[in-house]
């Protein structure tokens, strides 16, 4: 039985993250521990920004 994995999207640029992106990134919100933000290597090098969803917390 084949299983279906589905890849994440960065929580800023909402780009498709790929396995082979190194210094990608996947966490808790710091504030509210909820929401599992996930950035790409890009977004994480060029300090792009992020908000939680969930509490408003805004980040880089």
């Amino acid at each position: 039985m084949s299983q279906i994995y589905t890849m994440p999207s960065c929580s800023c640029c909402n780009r498709k993250i790929t396995p082979d992106d190194v210094g990608s990134v996947k966490f808790r919100c710091p504030d509210c521990g909820d929401v599992v933000h996930v950035r790409c290597s890009f977004c994480r090098q060029k300090e792009i920004g992020y908000t939680c969803p969930a509490c408003n917390f805004e980040g880089p």
